[in-house]
This record gives C-alpha cells, structure tokens and sequence, in this order.
C-alpha cells in the first residue's frame, strides 16, 4: 500500500485531475464513487471522460446523497446522461436527520487499485477551487493486507449502493422528478442564493464582515467536443435531391466567446419603468430606445463583471463631457447573451452625463414587467455567449427566493439589486 497526503487549491494536481486521468486511463476496469454532494458545476468537469470510460465497456457505479440541499437537479441529470444507461447511480437518504457525508473514489482492476478518500465533493469547489485534503492510495491486490482494505471499503459501498425502500433508490429520470416535487434537489441557481444569504444579513444589518475574498487557482475549463451530426439517410429523397434542404438541416457550430470575467458570478435587480416602459407614445415623438439602466453604484461593485473599462471603446464621434478618468461616451459593442433559447447580440454603453450604464436590447426589454428581476449570470464563453440572462416574474416562487437577496439599494431610486 502506497498512500500520498495531497491538498488543494493551490496545488499542482486536484482531485479533478485524479478523476480525469483515471477515466482516461485504460487500465481501470471499474469506478466506484461515493458522495455527500453534487453538482453540475463538478460533473461537467467529468461528464466526457466518465462517458468514454464507460463507453469501452467499463463498470460504473455512483452514489450521492441528497442531505443539506447539497445535491443539484443539473448535477443528477448531468450525470445520469453520462451513464447512458449502462452504469449505476443511486440517491441515498435517511430522513432520521443522519446525513450521508461520505467522499470516496476507487477505481480498480484485477490486480491493483487507487482509491481517493478526503474531504472533496463532486463539485467544481470539491474538485478544484475548495481548500480540500485526500489520500491517494495505491493497492497491490496481490498482497493480503491490501486486498482485506479494499474489502473493507467495498463493503460500504455496496451497502450504500443497495437499492432499499425509503433508504436507497437507483437514480432515473422518474426519481429525479419524485426528489423534485418533494423539494429534495433544486437548481443551482436557488442553491447560490441560498448560499449567499447569511452574508446578504451581514450587509442589511451594516456590519463588517470578518472575512474577504481572496484568489486561489481557477479551475480548468472543461473541454466539451462538438456535436457529432448523424450522415443523411440514403432513404430520404427529399434531402438527397435538394442540396440546399439538407445544408438548412445542419447544426451551426457554436462560436466561442472569451470567457466573461468578474469577481461574482451573478447580478440580480429588479426593474423599474425606465428599463420596460415604452417611453413616449404621442403621435410624432419617437419610441425610446430599449435600454435597461444599471446605476453605476452596481458596475463599480465588480467593474470586471461588465468588462469595464477594458472590454469598452471610447466613441470616436463624442464631444461631450469626461468623468474624473477621462472617460466619454464608451461602448462595448456585440456582447452575446442567451436568453429564452436565443442568443443574440447586445450593446452596453457608458455615458458620462448619465449616472448609469446601459444594455441596448429590445429582447430583455420585452421579456420584463416593473418589479420582476433581472437575472444576469456571466458565462465562461464555451457556448457563444457572455452572459446568460432571465426574467424573474413576480408571483413565483423564485421571485421570493431572490427578491429576499436584492438587499442592497440605489439613492433616490426604487431600484433593489445585488451580486451572487
């Protein structure tokens, strides 16, 4: 048995990196896993590598808990679609109050074993970017003492794994709905707000926090293969006689955009008549333009998040006045955003005369109503946009869930907002 004490953010191999290599690595013939947590902010790190493992006819078998509102409704889908139906996830939970917390990964063949034993979550935090500690462990199957720890070990999985009525439940879609309705699992989304909220008090309540944020190693972008379009059926005489019919039918490949930087990941506000109302109506004045004010008290907040002032170009045509650093009209021009099942192209514009920058779009204008929230989360770019945006009505759920997290205010406006 070889064990090596390794910890992380800071250190040169993660627990993200064990995983990824292993999958890939042809010699296991089995991964086992069990954890307290996941999310999709994890298994996306995962997701292609665990469907090539399993893919050359390997043995999969995951179980997750469900304790906490530590397991994501993305993170079960995510990896239940890597599985493909040809490995095992369960979902396991004690309603007595006996949170199932373990965090062990172990992969094998008929001679040798590592297994990975710590702290570290099936999340990008447990993978990457938390402070985490683990063993690596290396069995040699053929000695007798290691074989009896990797009994030892199997053992728990297997009870963990095994499916009991109000204990332990083979995950499949059917399930994930059923944890749904019971509010079991809910989306990450909920999840960071939820999380937020202690901190959202500390700041209605004014009072100085003990702790600050500080950098540590990112994690890696995960690499995610194009999609792979299926060859035209020879059988299909309308896409074999018409060449311009079967080019429509091809999917786009996405265009990748630099991923959107920023010290948080999502800003929240609620809207007011200036970012929804129509303007003037009267007969020969114009429309005004569809245009959602962010005061500058929010941009200043994580200038980063809205890519200023880097990301910005000064207008070449102002004559107007300059703020204390010299800056005009500026304009960041094509911004993507996805939004509604579309992305499109988005202006965002600074004017010194203003007390707010400002987002050109009529798609965002249109979608919302005075008082619902604006829900804009930056994007790491891999999927053509830069942010991702919704509409929060009121009257849901959801709007409860944030409207309690827009703790802070603006002088002389009604506007309530908040980053994530």
């Amino acid at each position: 048995m070889n064990q090596i004490f390794i910890s992380h953010p800071n250190s040169e191999y993660r627990l993200g990196d064990f995983l990824i290599e292993s999958l890939k690595n042809p010699k296991w013939k089995e991964f086992r896993a069990s954890v307290a947590f996941i999310k999709r902010s994890g298994t996306k790190h995962i997701h292609e590598s665990l469907k090539e493992f399993i893919g050359r006819g390997r043995t999969v078998s995951i179980t997750v808990g469900i304790d906490s509102r530590g397991t994501s409704i993305e993170g079960l889908q995510d990896l239940l679609n890597a599985l493909q139906n040809l490995g095992d996830l369960f979902v396991f939970h004690n309603d007595n109050g006996s949170t199932f917390h373990p965090k062990i990964y172990l992969f094998k063949n008929d001679t040798e074993s590592e297994i990975a034993i710590g702290s570290a979550n099936l999340t990008e935090g447990g993978l990457f970017t938390n402070y985490e500690a683990w063993l690596d462990i290396t069995l040699n199957l053929n000695e007798k003492y290691d074989l009896e720890f990797l009994e030892t070990i199997e053992n728990s999985l297997n009870e963990w794994s095994t499916p009991t009525e109000e204990l332990c439940y083979k995950v499949t879609s059917e399930v994930i709905q059923q944890l749904i309705s019971e509010n079991r699992i809910f989306e990450e989304a909920i999840l960071r707000t939820q999380q937020r909220a202690e901190t959202v008090f500390v700041e209605k309540e004014k009072k100085k926090s003990l702790f600050a944020r500080h950098k540590v190693q990112a994690a890696p972008r995960p690499t995610v293969p194009p999609p792979v379009l299926p060859p035209p059926s020879p059988d299909d005489q309308a896409i074999k006689d018409d060449a311009d019919e079967a080019e429509s039918l091809q999917v786009p490949a996405v265009q990748p955009v630099p991923p959107q930087q920023g010290k948080f990941s999502i800003f929240i506000m609620t809207l007011q008549k200036t970012d929804v109302g129509i303007g003037q109506t009267t007969k020969g004045t114009q429309r005004r333009s569809p245009e959602i004010f962010i005061p500058l008290i929010c941009r200043d907040y994580d200038p980063d998040f809205w890519g200023w002032p880097d990301l910005f170009v000064e207008d070449a045509l102002w004559t107007g006045s300059k703020d204390q650093n010299g800056h005009g009209k500026m304009d960041r021009a094509n911004v993507m955003i996805r939004m509604g099942g579309e992305t499109f192209p988005a202006t965002i514009w600074y004017n010194p005369d203003k007390r707010d920058v400002r987002i050109r779009s009529e798609h965002i204008r249109s979608a919302g109503n005075i008082a619902d929230i604006l829900y804009l989360e930056r994007g790491d770019g891999t999927a053509g946009f830069s942010y991702y945006a919704e509409i929060i009505p009121q009257g849901t759920v959801r709007y409860s869930e944030f409207i309690a997290l827009c703790s802070k205010g603006v002088r002389n406006s009604k506007k309530e907002w908040n980053y994530i």
